[in-house]
Formats: structure tokens, sequence, C-alpha cells
């Protein structure tokens, strides 16, 4: 592990993640981890703020000069006209995640979309055709990163199809009503849903278990629990499952790139972040 005392006379840098309300997040224990590995002098705190504040917030990082945020609901779309340049990741998804410094301006990136995107890299899988279960910032983050990937056949399904319209008009993808989404015979199948979160959904699933299968591929966006609903039926169909935990782990490394210049070590933070959830 590198060693801090080289820098443990430089003052510390204040990071942190901003939202109303903040429930339990992973994103201090991963970041505050990396800080103490690197021996980099930093702090990531938890900053509740009410929508009406949000404005102050962004000043307070100004004036303060805090190096990094972590943006999480109800801010991603909301803290974007305060800042000085919006990434162009960001304005695709019409939302923000992250913000850091460059050259003096106060930039927004969204780096769900990278940490959507990378497992799939990992595993060469380029599906010709994906399904995305749900229209709100997960799943306009998982069809962004699809875009970028170019599958050819992106198709959006939501209970309530008004809502899906945006995310269909800005993005060019076909809208699936919901009582039909277990017909999607094969390919990518991206759970963006609440569905099978730790508390009232826990235990639901977004797909029928009788439309998965060997020809399936299961992206689960829920990271706790650890394997949910959606990602234990697939398992038991035989199809391929990505759990939620990976998008996690490879937003949160891209933040922690942008805000230190160092990658975070895969192997100690995933043991970190299951002994988290799995107790």
């Amino acid at each position: 592990m590198p060693s801090s005392s080289s820098s443990s006379s430089l003052p510390i840098r204040l990071h942190g993640i901003v939202g109303h309300p903040l429930g339990h997040t992973l994103s201090p224990l991963v970041h505050n981890w990396g800080f103490r590995h690197y021996g980099i002098p930093g702090v990531y705190l938890a900053w509740p703020v009410e929508p009406g504040r949000l404005a102050d917030f962004v000043t307070a990082v100004r004036v303060l000069g805090i190096a990094g945020v972590s943006v999480t609901i109800p801010h991603k779309t909301a803290i974007m006209p305060f800042l000085d340049v919006i990434t162009d990741r960001s304005r695709a998804v019409g939302a923000v995640n992250t913000l850091f410094w460059r050259d003096g301006q106060l930039l927004g990136e969204n780096t769900d979309v990278a940490g959507f995107v990378r497992p799939l890299v990992e595993r060469g899988f380029s599906p010709a055709s994906a399904l995305v279960l749900g229209c709100g910032g997960a799943a306009r983050a998982a069809v962004a990163g699809l875009r970028e990937l170019a599958v050819p056949d992106v198709r959006v399904s939501n209970r309530t199809p008004e809502r899906a319209e945006g995310l269909c008009r800005d993005f060019g993808v076909e809208f699936v009503p919901w009582e039909r989404r277990w017909e999607f015979g094969g390919g990518l199948v991206v759970n963006a849903t609440p569905l099978g979160m730790l508390g009232q959904n826990e235990g639901l699933s977004p797909m029928p278990r009788e439309a998965l299968g060997p020809s399936v591929v299961a992206f689960d966006l829920v990271y706790n629990p650890y394997r949910t609903q959606f990602v234990r039926d697939a398992a038991a169909a035989g199809a391929q499952v990505i759990v939620g935990l990976e998008m996690f782990f490879w937003q949160a490394v891209e933040q922690f790139r942008l805000w230190t210049g160092r990658t975070l070590p895969r192997d100690e933070v995933w043991e970190l972040l299951r002994t988290e959830l799995e107790g």
C-alpha cells in the first residue's frame, strides 16, 4: 500500500455526494478507502441538500474549492444550469452525476454511462438487440451506453408509456408496451427500474422468469441486494448475468480517476463492496 507520509502535511481536499434524501450509499466507503490506499489527503462526505438549496450548494463548491462531487437524485438534471461546462455524454443523457474541475472551470460529467458500458466491453459482448426496462436516469444512461456501443436494435419498455416518450424520442429508439416486454426473443435485457431494490421492492423482478433463458444476457442496474430476484431468475434459466454492483463499481472508478488521476484497484474494492452488501 502506498505510503501517506509524503502527503500528510497537505491540506485535505473535500469530496462528497449531494442528494435529497440521502439514504445508505456505498460511495463514501469506496472513495475514502481509495484516498487512504493512495495516501491522498482527501475525504468524502455525505451532503443532504434540499432542491431549493441547490444553487447555494454549488456556490459553496466554488467558494470552498470542493474538489469533487457525486450527484444523485433529485439533482442530476437540476444542477446542470449551474455548471461551467457539460460534457457531451451528460448532454446526451440529460443528467450529471459527477462534478470535477479542469482549468478553473466546474464541469459536469455522467460516469453512469462508463459504468454501464465497461462490464459489456470487458466480456466482449456486443449485442445485436437490447431491451431496457424503465425510463429514468439509469435507463437514459443505459441507452446512451448502448448507442455508444452501436447496438443496432435498442428498445425501451415502461409501465407508463407517456413517461418513456422523451427517452425514446431523444435517442430514436422503439417503445415496447410493458405487457409485451416478455416477447423479447434474446439479447441484452437491462433492468433500470427499482424492482428488486432493497426495501419494499425487494423480491420483485421486472421480467417474467419464463422470458429468460440461455439466449439472454440479464444486466440488473440495482446493486443492493447483490443478487436481486431478476439476477436469480436469470441465472436459474441459464442466462448470463451481470450484477448491478459492476455498474456502480465502474462509475465510481471513473469518478475517482477524474478527481485524482488514479485508478482504484479492482480486486480490493470489489471485495470491500461485496463484504458490505453481503455481510
